[in-house]
């Protein structure tokens, strides 16, 4: 029996496409073996070797694996090698699979996540899902439930689609525990919050990515208003405007009766985990940033009396971000 090693590059995160891969080359009639992170020496020298990646900054170590596995063939993908194909080839000599893999992303299985839809309408530049799954939705009506769903924007998914989805929840006896990439305020509505309510276990999560999304978010935020702050989670990208601009969209998401979850803006090419570095920030605001609201600090104190590290002044300290 042929042997294959499929290693999820990117723990300790779960990796959705590796499992669904496992899964597959069984049923193809190999032996494999799972691991999660860098393995070290392979034992037992299998014949296969399959690197899955879901964040670029992961991608020196897959490479490091590749080096590694003499006399194996190579596979290697995910969404973190997206925008990485020809330094790949460039540094290993091998093509990776770029976008989804057809083979096995529909593959039957007990996961902990799912897609319902692929793809998303918006097309933010800083986002990978237009690029790697296209700006139309695809649509899975015999789509698996699982715990966590993943599809990257419910509320603009076909209203029947979306009911769908709710009753195929219910059919197969599965609680929806999160909806993880969330609504787009854009398409959210009174009908949806409706339709969804009922189901949804996890937080009402969607973005406040730049400010003239402002009049959608605040309508999206006033028809959750009855929902409990700790059940909204925004998430505001920082970084892509100047301190002031992505302050007042932090502020107004804790004034709208919400909680900010902050989030550098990050290349999709990064090849270390580093954000990106434009307008009056600093890769230390960047991080202090997201560290006094992603902590909850904004509860007790003002981002003006905000000590990251001792004996430091505040980095914040006389700005003008009102």
């Amino acid at each position: 029996m042929k042997k294959a090693a499929v290693i999820n590059v990117s723990a300790p995160h779960y990796n959705l496409g590796a499992a669904k891969l496992a899964n597959w080359l069984r049923s193809e009639g190999w032996s494999v073996e799972e691991h999660d992170g860098d393995p070290g020496v392979l034992i037992g020298y299998p014949d296969l070797v399959c690197l899955s990646v879901i964040f670029s900054w992961h991608a020196p170590i897959a490479r490091e694996i590749a080096w590694r596995s003499t006399g194996a063939e190579i596979w290697a993908g995910g969404p973190g090698l997206f925008k990485l194909a020809d330094w790949w080839q460039r540094e290993t000599g091998i093509k990776a699979h770029i976008g989804l893999d057809e083979r096995f992303d529909k593959q039957p299985g007990d996961y902990r996540m799912t897609f319902a839809a692929r793809g998303c309408p918006v097309g933010c530049y800083f986002c990978i899902v237009p690029q790697l799954e296209g700006k139309k939705f695809t649509l899975n009506w015999d789509f698996a439930p699982a715990p966590i769903l993943c599809d990257n924007n419910l509320s603009a998914l076909p209203v029947e689609f979306q009911e769908h989805i709710l009753r195929r929840y219910r059919e197969c006896a599965v609680r929806l525990m999160d909806a993880n990439s969330g609504f787009e305020p854009q398409w959210f509505d009174e009908a949806c919050y409706a339709r969804w309510k009922g189901q949804l276990r996890g937080p009402w999560r969607f973005a406040f990515d730049i400010m003239p999304e402002w009049r959608a978010v605040e309508r999206t935020m006033r028809i959750l208003k009855d929902v409990s702050p700790r059940k909204k989670q925004i998430y505001v990208l920082i970084g892509n405007e100047p301190i002031a601009s992505c302050y007042e969209r932090a502020q107004k998401v804790i004034e709208w009766g919400g909680e900010p979850y902050c989030q550098p803006e990050m290349g999709l090419d990064a090849l270390e985990k580093k954000p990106k570095v434009r307008f009056d920030w600093t890769e230390t605001l960047l991080l202090d940033f997201a560290r006094f609201y992603n902590r909850h600090l904004w509860r007790k104190k003002g981002i003006g009396e905000y000590m990251p590290r001792k004996w430091e002044r505040n980095p914040f300290a006389g700005m003008v971000l009102a």
